[in-house]
């Protein structure tokens, strides 16, 4: 009986919701009935962040929603290319035994305005 319950535990915190993904909605600002597939979430940011919007203003956005106020996310801006990338991490304290971690590439057009955005996930576990 111990085994079967310690197992039940297991797969409940397994299950439990990911801290990557509702902090990654929180940061831009995302609707509860947007999907978690990486194409719902790019097209989501993208119509929250606004084709056509200087790569400044967006950084200021995410500063103020949080982005890199902890060790869990970050901002990278657009350097000698055309991509910005905001990173979030899972929290390794959390329970789940996979976790879950997103990369957001934002790019921007010659003059730094935003053209697109692509959402990518990646799965860690033992």
């Amino acid at each position: 009986m111990r085994p079967a319950l310690l197992l039940s535990l297991i797969i409940v915190a397994g299950c439990s919701a990911d801290s990557a993904e509702q902090r990654l909605r929180q940061y831009f600002a995302l609707p509860a009935g947007v999907s978690s597939d990486t194409l719902a979430l790019s097209a989501a940011i993208l119509q929250q962040l606004h084709p056509g919007t200087p790569e400044e203003q967006i950084a200021a956005t995410l500063r103020s929603r949080g982005v890199g106020s902890d060790s869990l996310s970050q901002y990278y801006p657009p350097t000698d290319s055309d991509t910005g990338i905001v990173r979030v991490e899972h929290d390794s304290r959390g329970p789940n035994i996979v976790v879950t971690s997103y990369g957001v590439r934002l790019v921007f057009d010659s003059n730094r305005k935003l053209s697109d955005v692509r959402v990518s996930e990646w799965l860690t576990g033992p």
